[in-house]
């Protein structure tokens, strides 16, 4: 029998028993998520958080190897097990640069490269799978949670899914907060398979209202830290005068800026074989070179970015939202990249019922009902009050007018 073995500070030993999944670990596109960090700006918040894509990948496909072996899944056939596990490990592919991050300046989401590179013909992940008798594209509809097989889909994509329970574990371990210590094991070998759904027996309610809760502890403290809100802010103002740049027809020092961002310049869609020179190595290569650029502003934030010179982040009343203004421009700084106000993104414990198309309720078996955890849990009210509250305008500037 194949097997590898790859030691992870997080699950420990993960044995790979797969020739397929060793190969494709090996190949150039997995390789390449080495080079993607998970957290993106948290990074600057929390030193250890220097963790990849790569070894979250190689968790994902690991818990999904946990919910196959547990008894609830005995029923899945050996094709689609082999195909969830390969879903699980490529999953990821399709992330740019700081993840999310780079994704706000690009006309194509991560989902739709990650199918793009599963499927070409002329890398190296189609060849392998087919050598292997494995249709690419039946690995791409588990990822987009269109295959037949729909219990197999919410293993990679779902409210407790194994992508989230490794990256809450792995992020909390990596930022060295606690909020997601969760009972992996006990909540995995209870999940089975009702009516394609994944249920779980109402003794698992504590476990799983402590693996919600613990999701929205990391998402106010760590996903939504202020310098992680603030990196993906100045992010874009960075680009914003890239561009502005280029529209201008200015004359950069290096022709690579130019060259490798050509098609965002002009909402095209990246190649995909450009797309795979993106990473975080390649992105702050660019930082680097802009900041020795003869326009202030972009060899300014340029530096900021570089050298976590990140930008203060504050509320204001309207009055002193002025009087920053005010101050800001006396010292000759330009608004349109120097002042930025946002509005962040809410933090939800849980959605309950349809949300795109798709049903994201967790289901919990009440005797002889399959009810929605919300029926049961006594966080109910809990979350729909931290669902409605709204969420204030936040601004952003420079810490030295302070």
């Amino acid at each position: 029998m194949f097997e590898k073995v790859i030691r992870d500070s997080v699950h420990g030993d993960i044995y790979i028993n797969e020739e397929v999944v060793y190969e494709i670990i090996n190949t150039p596109e997995m390789q390449r998520m080495r080079r993607i960090l998970q957290l993106g700006g948290a990074q600057f918040a929390y030193p250890g958080a220097s963790h990849t894509r790569f070894s979250h990948s190689i968790g994902v496909y690991h818990i999904v190897g946990m919910f196959l072996d547990a008894p609830g899944f005995k029923e899945v056939n050996h094709k689609d097990r082999v195909l969830v596990k390969l879903a699980g490990l490529m999953h990821d592919f399709g992330h740019g640069p700081f993840s999310h991050t780079f994704e706000k300046i690009t006309t194509k989401s991560h989902e739709a490269y990650t199918a793009d590179i599963i499927r070409n013909p002329q890398g190296n992940i189609a060849p392998i799978l087919k050598r292997f008798k494995i249709d690419p594209e039946e690995v791409i509809q588990i990822i987009e949670g269109v295959y037949p097989n729909k219990a197999v889909n919410l293993l990679v994509s779902s409210q407790l899914d194994a992508d989230r329970l490794d990256y809450l574990m792995r992020d909390s371990y990596n930022c060295g907060v606690n909020y997601a210590a969760l009972d992996i094991k006990w909540m995995v070998r209870h999940a089975q398979v009702v009516d394609d759904k994944i249920v779980f027996p109402k003794k698992l309610v504590y476990a799983i209202e402590s693996y919600l809760l613990g999701r929205y502890h990391m998402y106010k403290q760590v996903y939504n830290h202020k310098l992680s809100i603030a990196f993906d802010a100045m992010f874009m103002v960075w680009f914003k005068r890239l561009k502005y740049l280029f529209d201008k027809n200015y004359q950069f020092k290096h022709l690579q800026i130019v060259e490798m961002f050509k098609e965002i310049f002009n909402n095209q869609e990246i190649p995909l074989d450009k797309y795979l020179n993106f990473d975080d190595y390649f992105i702050f290569e660019i930082f680097k070179m802009c900041a020795a650029e003869d326009d202030q502003i972009l060899a300014d934030l340029s530096d900021r970015l570089v050298n976590r010179r990140i930008f203060a982040y504050c509320e204001f009343s309207d009055i002193k939202v002025g009087e920053m203004k005010a101050k800001l421009k006396e010292a000759g700084y330009n608004l349109d990249y120097y002042f930025i106000s946002i509005t962040p993104k809410q933090s939800l414990i849980y959605k309950d019922g349809i949300i795109d198309g798709k049903d994201e309720r967790i289901y919990i078996q009440n005797h002889n009902k399959i009810q929605s955890i919300q029926k049961l849990s006594l966080l109910t009210d809990s979350m729909k009050e931290i669902n409605e509250i709204k969420l204030e305008k936040k601004y952003l500037f420079p810490k030295e007018i302070v």
